[in-house]
């Protein structure tokens, strides 16, 4: 623990007067401060603010902010907060539906003409509740062989890669599938709406209100920014920076403190940006096509700890690290921001959320269990594919229990009736359908197992293109298997996933497409956040 981190404890605990008199507020408080007491304070480290009934309970730094010249991490500090940004971006969306300048049906072409007209109307609505269906700009960006980090991208690259895409991950309101590029439109939404840049509209309409002097955007990488913590990741037994070289924003990029994400969570009940409405359009979930409401709302996600209702949001943006939760029962607020990569944000909010409400309880069904006959389970092991997205699973058979690949139990209450979680999977024939506690439903096929000869490898050995990801792959053959190579130096073994798709290293997949004749034309790249990107075989 950083020696700032005693005194400043000190600190907060005097400016609280009943401390001394009340030994639960010092339990609470020594209980917060051991989740922390193990952490080095020579290493990349991070703030904490926890604020009650207007009453700071907990203000603390601990680690170091930067480590070349050994400066410690105050509750002053300025750090990324990641995805936690994207609440603000939605809200100040929202101000303008307030000021009638847009509605958040409206199609998003009318103020983005340079998005390809995919038939569907995607609307602003779809763009903050993650059910755009538009592909993920630093996936797409990744697959091209310049991830996130390894160039310096502005709003600019983000419309000119999405200007390429020619479709979508899934029709816009069908599913939820979190994507960054939604947040970005929507900054340049409020930037061509608004009469000022996006930064200035937050400046005017929410950071000056709320008070939050020590937030800005960043909008330029290069600006001097006093106060703020270099961001770290680990290396065996050493640190490299692991800084946002980029000028994107509105997905992330807020630059803040605990002290001023304190501020914002006031307005929760004080509101004083936007009013009640604004508090309450804040807080509305999705809804899916088919009736499903999703935890996502505008930039937050609701849900319940321990039966207490949780507004909150995690981030993570090269090696910053953050989580922002308000619980709105009980006036109780937490802030988290960190720059280490090696940190758990979630996890560091769950446990001092646990200090309040308890350990948090199970939601899962209590199930009448039985075990089925290894016969029977090994019917039901194997690997699925979703039918509505390229979801993947993979069931195994091990100690007598059908489990996935990872290790989870499936607790089975009939033969073909099993319990992923609260989540319900019922098994017939080949493929098994997820009923998911929300009420969404998802089917899976089973795939069988591909052995490709060493002549299907040499079938698929060559060149393709992609104008989607503006990227040349080579297919190759090595060792007796195929690989991709990207120039100048990425090359990836390719192994048999299912027929005529292969995974990469990191769990991408390929999957190759044949003409009438039986001959390659080309392959599907998907990723987490991009499905089906094409890439065409050069002849």
């Amino acid at each position: 623990m950083s020696r700032y981190h005693s005194c400043l404890l000190f600190l907060s605990l005097c400016a609280i007067t009943i401390s001394a008199q009340s030994p639960t507020l010092a339990d609470t408080l020594k209980k917060i401060d051991a989740i922390f007491s193990q952490w080095n304070p020579n290493a990349p480290g991070g703030a904490l603010t926890v604020v009650r009934r207007d009453q700071t309970l907990y203000n603390s730094a601990f680690g170091m902010a930067d480590l070349e010249h050994n400066i410690a991490n105050t509750p002053e500090t300025v750090f990324e907060a990641g995805s936690v940004s994207k609440q603000f971006t939605a809200a100040a969306v929202l101000l303008l539906v307030q000021d009638g300048k847009l509605s958040l049906d409206d199609d998003i072409r009318k103020y983005l003409p340079e998005i390809p007209n995919y038939g569907p109307t995607i609307k602003i609505r779809h763009l903050m509740t993650h059910t755009s269906g538009l592909r993920d700009w630093g996936s797409v960006a990744g697959v091209g062989g310049w991830p996130r980090g390894k160039r310096t991208y502005t709003h600019a690259h983000v419309l000119e890669i999405l200007s390429r895409q020619k479709s979508l991950n899934f029709p816009p309101g069908d599913q939820y599938n979190y994507c960054n590029s939604g947040y970005n439109l929507m900054a340049i939404i409020v930037d061509r709406v608004s009469g000022m840049s996006f930064v200035e509209f937050c400046k005017q309409r929410i950071f000056a209100p709320m008070g939050m002097t020590h937030t800005q955007w960043r909008d330029d990488y290069r600006k001097i920014v006093p106060n703020r913590a270099i961001a770290y990741s680990g290396y065996g037994n050493n640190y490299l920076q692991n800084m946002p070289f980029e000028m994107v924003y509105g997905n992330g990029g807020l630059l803040t403190t605990t002290g001023d994400l304190m501020r914002w969570n006031q307005n929760y009940k004080n509101q004083i940006v936007g009013g009640r409405a604004l508090a309450e359009l804040q807080q509305t979930r999705g809804i899916l096509k088919h009736g499903v409401t999703i935890s996502y709302a505008a930039g937050v996600t609701i849900g319940d700890f321990n039966g207490f209702k949780e507004i909150s949001h995690s981030g993570a943006t090269a090696g910053y690290r953050a989580w922002l939760a308000y619980y709105p029962e009980q006036d109780l607020s937490i802030a988290f921001l960190s720059n280490s990569a090696m940190v758990g944000p979630v996890d560091v909010g769950m446990k001092v959320a646990t200090v309040f409400f308890g350990e948090r309880t199970s939601t899962e069904p209590m199930l009448g269990t039985i075990v089925p006959d290894e016969a029977t389970l090994k019917t039901k092991a194997g690997l699925y594919r979703s039918v509505r997205n390229d979801n993947i699973t993979e069931l195994v058979v091990k100690d007598g229990l059908l489990r996935t690949k990872g290790g989870q139990v499936l607790q089975a209450t009939k033969e073909n009736t099993f319990f992923q979680g609260s989540t319900r999977l019922e098994f017939e024939g080949n493929k098994y359908v997820a009923y998911s506690s929300n009420g969404d439903t998802l089917t899976f096929q089973k795939k069988a197992p591909f052995l490709p000869s060493e002549q299907d490898l040499l079938a698929l050995v060559g060149t393709y293109r992609s104008t989607e990801a503006d990227a040349t792959y080579e297919i190759r053959m090595k060792n007796g298997a195929l690989e991709t190579f990207l120039s100048p130096d990425l090359d990836q073994k390719l192994t048999p996933f299912y027929k005529n798709t292969f995974k990469n290293e990191q769990g991408e997949l390929l999957e190759f497409q044949f003409n009438k004749k039986g001959k390659v034309v080309g392959f599907k790249f998907t990723t987490g956040r991009a499905w089906n990107i094409e890439f065409a075989r050069v002849k």
